[in-house]
């Protein structure tokens, strides 16, 4: 059996940009996040809780740089 649930609603999605931002704002200062879309699946088979975002971000170069770095991409 799967649980699903999905968070559309402007007001829910907003809510949630804003605690994302906050975390963020401690980490990556500037860097700002908005919410498109979260869709979380749980199977009682597996487990397992997959998430599914649409996120739209904005952050300068060397913000960009910051987090590949640390990701160790480069």
């Amino acid at each position: 059996m799967e649980d699903i649930m999905l968070i559309r609603s402007s007001f829910l999605r907003r809510i949630i940009s804003q605690v994302i931002n906050k975390i963020l704002k401690k980490q990556l200062p500037g860097t700002e996040v908005q919410l498109g879309e979260v869709q979380a699946n749980w199977s009682e088979k597996e487990q397992k809780l997959k998430i599914h975002l649409v996120v739209d971000a904005e952050m300068t170069k060397p913000q960009l740089m910051d987090i590949l770095k640390k990701a160790d991409v480069i």
